[in-house]
């Protein structure tokens, strides 16, 4: 007796109008490769440039960056090996307490000169010595326009007086916090 042939059977995987899943979901994964690079240039931003922030926009850590500004300030060390690029109006001999308060002593100095605190070898003060670097980077002209003098300066007094520094409402950051946050603001 002869047996039928089942014909409906096939070695022949099943099209996608019969509704294959992996054939739905090869089509999906395409056509959300093919958009990845033009998502990829939305998103990207210059390599070479700094972005900053706030100091409360620095807390919130939001990674798209929004009013992010672009900073190219310099650390201490720069503007230790600098002193002739320092802006108008200050100078490496004008003392500490000239534009902070409370004032800094250092170890056999009471009335350390800016460019003491600036020195590696002189100071083992990180936030003094990032402080003076975010003064000289707030200008004129300003290499950290999120930055102002008055706002370097209260975070020196606010750290000086309290031990810490509250960029909003229920954050304290400490020496290490702070130094972080400057170093945020430089390109060295």
């Amino acid at each position: 007796m002869h047996e039928p042939t089942d014909k409906t059977s096939s070695t022949k995987p099943p099209s996608s109008a019969s509704g294959d899943p992996k054939s739905g979901r090869r089509r999906l994964l395409q056509g959300a490769l093919a958009g990845a690079p033009v998502l990829m240039t939305l998103v990207s931003r210059p390599v070479l440039a700094q972005q900053c922030q706030t100091p409360s926009g620095f807390v919130s850590a939001n990674a798209s960056h929004p009013g992010a500004a672009v900073c190219s300030g310099n650390g201490p060390t720069y503007w230790y090996q600098n002193q002739a690029a320092w802006p108008l109006p200050y100078k490496t001999n004008d003392n500490f307490k000239k534009y902070f308060t409370p004032d800094l002593t250092l170890p056999g100095n009471n009335n350390p000169k800016l460019v003491d605190v600036v020195n590696p070898s002189q100071t083992t003060n990180d936030v003094a010595r990032y402080v003076v670097a975010a003064l000289l980077n707030a200008g004129p002209p300003s290499l950290t326009p999120v930055l102002s003098a008055n706002a370097v300066k209260n975070i020196w007094t606010e750290f000086g007086t309290a031990g810490s520094f509250s960029p909003s409402s229920g954050v304290h950051w400490n020496a290490s916090d702070i130094v972080d946050y400057l170093q945020s603001t430089t390109n060295s």
